[in-house]
């Protein structure tokens, strides 16, 4: 069962890799942008691969040639699934100007077709709204 983090912020996404990448994963961040946290991943895990459709991803490329980057946009889940991977957490970026329902569906989108152990997200909207919920248990 995939497990899920919602956080705000870029340093408070961030601030989860230490203590839930380990190093022998292989983690998939979709919206690197420039690359950044992509970097910060792969001192902790065994591969990372960032993957965003925006031209920010020349900019990644030639900053951290290093590392693995795919433009490929994060809603083309049979381009993701053609990468000769199996990922086991998930780090997710791309909440800009995401409304709920968006966010929502690439959640489950990646959980279905990765069945991952982690899935973190960075998406303010989806944090409050979710804190304004309370989960009764039978």
């Amino acid at each position: 069962m995939t497990k899920f983090i919602i956080t705000k912020g870029v340093s408070e996404y961030r601030a989860t890799i230490p203590s839930c990448v380990r190093p022998s994963d292989t983690v998939l961040e979709i919206g690197f942008a420039w690359g950044t946290t992509t970097k910060i991943l792969s001192h902790y895990c065994k591969k990372v691969v960032g993957i965003d459709k925006g031209k920010s991803f020349f900019t990644a490329v030639k900053t951290y040639p290093e590392l693995e980057f795919h433009q490929i946009d994060g809603f083309s889940i049979s381009q993701v699934l053609a990468l000769p991977y199996s990922f086991n957490k998930v780090y997710i970026d791309i909440s800009g100007c995401r409304d709920l329902f968006t966010t929502i569906k690439i959640l489950k989108m990646y959980e279905s077709a990765l069945n991952p152990e982690l899935i973190v997200i960075k998406a303010s909207k989806l944090k409050r709204f979710v804190s304004q919920c309370e989960v009764l248990l039978s």
